[in-house]
């Protein structure tokens, strides 16, 4: 089955420059359609969705502020406004899913409480994010090398609030580098989480490389991906290891094919 890609503009074409709007049209350029990026705060929002528009590219995701600590209670009313924001942000920019980082854990709770008071956090936003249509993403990052310290380091943590919510407008955002970072083995993650996914983003590992500059076996790992029954986009959000983007994504774009 062919999967169709989604480049993260902010790690890829920056041989195009520093606007994301350069970004979007050499990807355009390269033929992808489907773009994601970080934060609308602070951006110009109506110059990316002429962007958009002009070349015919759509938004799959945007991701809220990662700085919020949604195990501080006292942060909440502040991530609710923010969320709003962004939420309204993303839904003009055309985008379907907006990713919400857990922020960092803290060492004088129990886990199981902290998950708990993050979960009434995202249970708060459900209706604001159902208001816009958006999919809310989870998605666990690696503690190891890239986010020491957040409190999904694990799938399993993203998961559990996933489940406590219990609204189909929560997903998992399963990145596969950040699982292999974290060595989780996707062949034993997937099939149990397969049901939650609502996005799913690769890079290579070591390295968070293009497919081909680390270790990973990309046709068996595309078909484990197949196997569990998802059909979606997958997103490419790693840092190529030359200067050319377009070059760096041909093999995965060769397999994904």
């Amino acid at each position: 089955m062919p999967f169709e890609l989604s480049v993260n503009l902010e790690y890829m074409f920056h041989e195009a420059g520093d606007r994301l709007e350069d970004r979007m049209a050499a990807a355009a350029r390269a033929g992808f359609k489907k773009v994601e990026i970080f934060t609308t705060a602070n951006r110009d929002v109506p110059s990316l969705k002429a962007a958009l528009a002009e070349t015919g590219c759509e938004l799959l995701a945007t991701v809220t502020d990662p700085r919020i600590a949604l195990v501080m209670a006292d942060q909440h009313d502040r991530f609710r406004e923010m969320f709003a924001q962004a939420a309204a942000e993303a839904a003009e920019l055309g985008a379907t899913h907006i990713v919400v980082p857990s922020g960092i854990a803290v060492p004088y709770m129990k886990r199981p409480m902290q998950l708990d008071i993050v979960a009434g956090a995202i249970a708060s936003i459900v209706p604001v994010a159902e208001a816009h249509g958006l999919i809310i993403l989870l998605e666990p990052v690696n503690t190891r090398v890239d986010h020491p310290g957040v409190l999904f380091g694990m799938t399993e943590d993203a998961v559990a609030v996933i489940e406590k919510v219990g609204s189909p407008s929560v997903k998992l955002l399963y990145d596969l580098y950040h699982s292999t970072t974290e060595r989780e083995n996707p062949a034993e993650v997937l099939p149990r989480v397969a049901h939650l996914i609502g996005h799913i983003q690769i890079a290579d590992s070591p390295g968070r490389g293009e497919p081909g500059s680390g270790q990973i076996d990309w046709p068996a790992m595309l078909k484990l991906i197949e196997n569990t029954g998802y059909a979606g986009p997958l997103g490419l959000e790693l840092s190529p290891t030359g200067g050319d983007t377009a070059a760096a994504l041909a093999h995965i774009r060769a397999l994904a094919a």
